[in-house]
C-alpha cells in the first residue's frame, strides 16, 4: 500500500503510564512470513539498553514484538491486521514490571559505585531477575549488602525520577555514571540527586515505586562479576515464596526458622553416615554371597567357575563380588547386574596369565549388544540386551572353557 512518511510519536515518552491510546496505520506490511505495523503514534515501547520490549494488542491481533526502525516504531502482530484506525492496549503488568527492573538497576548501578566504585558494564533484564555485570572479578559480600541497604534507603526516601532531554554540548551539567553517544539529542534519566545516565528507557515516576531491591547472588562471567538482584514487585513474590518456603521446612522438619539450618546440616550428616554404613553392609553381603557361590562353583577344564546373575544389586556390589571370588587362585567368575537399562557385567579369573579374556569374549558382545573393555584375566561392560543376559553367560563360560583346551 502507498505510506506517509514520519517518525512515529512516541507517546511511551510524553506519558509512561499511558497503556491505552488510538492510533492510524501508517503501513501493514507482510515480511519473513510476519504482518509488520507502522503507526502514527504509539505507547509501545520498542525496548532498548537491556529492557525489553512491550507486548499487549492492536485491535484484535496480539503484540508478539515491537522494534525502533530508522525513527519509527514497528510492531509484530498476529494475527495479521488491516489499515485504518486502531486502539491499542499495552499489557500493564509486563509494562510495571520492567520499568521497577530498569529504575532500580539505575539505583543499585549507583550505590555500587558510591560504596565501592564498581562500574556497570552492562545489564540484563530477565524474566525471573536483573543482572548486573560490574568491572570487578568478585564482589565481597559486605560490599554487596552496603550497596543494597544504600539502594533501598533510596527507594524508601520515593525520590523523583527526572527526565532531561539535552544536546550532547550540554552533558558536562550532568554528572554521568557512563560516557553517554556521541551524537544527536541525550535523554538524561535522573534519580533526584544521587544517579544520573543517558537512558532511552522508561522508569517509574518516583523511586518508591521500586519497593525493594535484594542481592540474591553473584557469578563470574567474561572476567567480571554479575550480581542478581530482585526488584520492585519480583523482589516481593520472592519474600513471599522464600517465607512460604521456610515455614513448609519448619513444619517438615519441627522447628523454628532459626534452627532450620542446623537442623538440615544435621541430617545430611546422618545420611551420610548411613550411606557409609549401608555401602559397607552391602560389600559384606557381597562378599558373603561370593563365598557361598564359591562353595557351590562347577570345575570345568580343571578351573572352579562361579557364575551369579543380580537385579540392581549396583557397580559397587558386582565389583566386590568379583574380586572375593578370584581372590582365591583356580577360579572363573561371570558376574552380571541386570537392570531397566540393560545389564553390568564382570569377567575375570585367577588362573595366572592364560587365557587372555579379550580374544576370547570380544567375538561375543553382539549376541547381547554388549560393550566393554579390559586386558589379560579382567574385562567388564555392559550391556543392552537384559533379555540375552543367560545365552550371554553361557557363551562366555564355553568360550573360556575353550580357552583353557
Amino acid at each position: 500500500m502507498q505510506r506517509e512518511m514520519g517518525a512515529t510519536e512516541k507517546l511511551y515518552y510524553r506519558d509512561p503510564s499511558m497503556l491505552e491510546f488510538d492510533a492510524r496505520t501508517v503501513e501493514v506490511a507482510a515480511r519473513e512470513g510476519r504482518c509488520e505495523v507502522v503507526l502514527d503514534r504509539t505507547c509501545f515501547y520498542p525496548g532498548g539498553g537491556g529492557q525489553p520490549s512491550d507486548r499487549g494488542m492492536l485491535g484484535g491481533s496480539k503484540v508478539v514484538e515491537v522494534v525502533s526502525r530508522d525513527g519509527e516504531i514497528v510492531h509484530v502482530v498476529e494475527p495479521a491486521l488491516g489499515a485504518g484506525e486502531v486502539h491499542g492496549s499495552v499489557d500493564p503488568a509486563r509494562r510495571r514490571d520492567f520499568m521497577e527492573q530498569h529504575t532500580g538497576q539505575h539505583i543499585v548501578s549507583q550505590a555500587l559505585i558510591t560504596v565501592a566504585g564498581l562500574e556497570t558494564v552492562s545489564v540484563h533484564f530477565g524474566d525471573e531477575d536483573t543482572t548486573i555485570e560490574l568491572k570487578a572479578d568478585a564482589v565481597d559480600g559486605q560490599v554487596l549488602r552496603q550497596a543494597e541497604d544504600l539502594a533501598n534507603t533510596v527507594i524508601k526516601e520515593n525520590r523523583r525520577v527526572l527526565l532531561h532531554e539535552i544536546d550532547r554540548s550540554e552533558v558536562a551539567r550532568f554528572p554521568l555514571r557512563r560516557t553517554p553517544p556521541d551524537a544527536g539529542r541525550l535523554r538524561i534519566v535522573e534519580v533526584e540527586g544521587f544517579d544520573w545516565a543517558a537512558c532511552g528507557g522508561i522508569h517509574v515516576g518516583s523511586t518508591g515505586a521500586v519497593f525493594l531491591a535484594q542481592v540474591i547472588g553473584q557469578e563470574k562471567i567474561r572476567g567480571h562479576a554479575r550480581v542478581h538482584v530482585m526488584l520492585g514487585s519480583r523482589a516481593r513474590e520472592d519474600y513471599r515464596r522464600k517465607v512460604a518456603l521456610a515455614q513448609g521446612l519448619g513444619r517438615l522438619l519441627t522447628c523454628g526458622e532459626p534452627f532450620l539450618l542446623g537442623r538440615v546440616e544435621e541430617l545430611l550428616k546422618n545420611e551420610r553416615e548411613t550411606a557409609r554404613e549401608l555401602r559397607r553392609l552391602k560389600l559384606l553381603q557381597a562378599i558373603s554371597d561370593a563365598d557361598e557361590s564359591a562353595a557351590a562353583a562347577r570345575g570345568m577344564a580343571g578351573a572352579m567357575f562361579i557364575r551369579r546373575v543380580f537385579d540392581g544389586a549396583g557397580t559397587d556390589y558386582l565389583k566386590a563380588f568379583a574380586d572375593r571370588v578370584i581372590a582365591t587362585p583356580g577360579r572363573v567368575v561371570t558376574a552380571i547386574d541386570r537392570s531397566a537399562e540393560g545389564f553390568q557385567w564382570i569377567v575375570a579369573h585367577s588362573l595366572g596369565e592364560r587365557p587372555e579374556l579379550p580374544g576370547l569374549l570380544a567375538p561375543l558382545f553382539a549376541m547381547a549388544e554388549a560393550k566393554g573393555g579390559g586386558r589379560g584375566a579382567r574385562m567388564q561392560g555392559v550391556g543392552g540386551r537384559a533379555d540375552a543376559v543367560s545365552a550371554f553367560a553361557d557363551a562366555i563360560e564355553s568360550a573360556v572353557a575353550r580357552g583353557l583346551g
